[in-house]
């Protein structure tokens, strides 16, 4: 049998089997290949099978500037790659990925742009605006991205209420609008029950008043927000991709989100994390070991230096190294046994 007669799950088997490089070279192949190698099954597959078979880390790292690079491997050799970023723009801020694909947002004289890259094949797709978004100067957004599972879907959300300063309203209604990338358009679901307007400005934000984007761990977004309810805690929202509905994750013990104004919710080893401070004094990590249980948050201290850099971890490479993001620039960060 001639190898392109093969069948295409056999092919689609056999190219997630090969390294980022190689899958490259074969899309400039044949016309054909090109668009089996561009599916976003073929994205998923070959991303599932380099988890589960490599041992190679790869970082999508923004600078303040028109670019963007993917990093792939951090031990050993590495290889850069330069993402298109859709021309010249005066920030471009990384949302967040999933299953390779990366959601970020451009800024271009004071306009707004939300694409999808493909770091495989450096396509750039636009997400339309949300005919239902709020005005932007008279309102606060935060976005996440992630898979819904259940649905075979990738969903862009945005979270956003008014600025009540412009007294656009009496109250924080959080409004809730899902984009899904595979039909196309954005619906609006049911208001969130939790005030998010709790201090957590990501460094990064294109905007003043874009705030830090959800957190994608489990099948659902996470948000730091807090109960409607007089005197309740500080709690960590979790939108559940699959059933559009919004369930509640603790807060690590004695730790009050709202007390510090850096206080963001990122995703290390698999594992939801919050940090704590990050300014002022030691940046503090709670990683939630086993999700939704309480009781499985532990934590760990980075000494940082302080310029008024705002730091960001991104990703383990053992149990005691830690890469962190500055500005577009990557730290590693060892940490000492009286730190964990």
């Amino acid at each position: 049998m001639e190898f392109g007669n093969l069948p295409q799950e056999i092919l689609i088997e056999i190219f997630s089997r090969l390294p980022l490089k190689s899958v490259g070279k074969c899309r400039c192949l044949a016309k054909l290949w090109r668009q089996q190698l561009s599916t976003p099954h073929f994205i998923k597959s070959h991303l599932t099978h380099q988890n589960h078979h490599s041992h190679q880390e790869n970082l999508i790292l923004n600078t303040p500037f028109d670019t963007i690079y993917s990093r792939s491997s951090i031990k050993g050799d590495t290889i850069w790659k330069k993402l298109p970023a859709g021309g010249l723009c005066e920030w471009t801020d990384i949302v967040g990925s999933c299953d390779g694909l990366v959601f970020m947002v451009l800024e271009e004289l004071e306009e707004f742009e939300k694409f999808l890259v493909n770091p495989i094949t450096l396509q750039l797709v636009k997400v339309p605006e949300s005919p239902l978004a709020l005005k932007r100067k008279e309102s606060f957004s935060m976005d996440g991205f992630g898979y819904d599972s259940c649905s075979d879907d990738y969903k862009v959300v945005t979270l956003s209420y008014y600025d009540t300063d412009n007294h656009n309203s009496d109250r924080v209604e959080t409004f809730v609008d899902v984009f899904s990338v595979k039909r196309g358009v954005w619906r609006r679901v049911d208001s969130s029950p939790y005030e998010h307007d709790v201090p957590q400005r990501s460094p990064y934000a294109v905007c003043k008043k874009a705030l830090s984007p959800g957190a994608f761990v489990n099948g659902a977004l996470h948000w730091l927000a807090r109960s409607r309810k007089l005197g309740s805690p500080s709690v960590i929202a979790a939108f559940n991709l699959a059933n559009e509905m919004f369930d509640e994750i603790p807060a690590p013990n004695g730790v009050d989100v709202q007390s510090f104004v850096f206080n963001k919710l990122v995703v290390l080893g698999g594992c939801l994390c919050m940090i704590d401070g990050g300014v002022y004094g030691p940046m503090d990590v709670w990683t939630m070991k086993v999700y939704g249980l309480e009781q499985s948050w532990t934590k760990f201290r980075i000494q940082v230096d302080y310029d008024w850099d705002i730091y960001k971890p991104l990703c383990f490479i053992s149990d005691e190294e830690v890469v962190l993001i500055t500005h577009g620039r990557l730290w590693l960060c060892i940490i000492g046994p009286t730190e964990r």
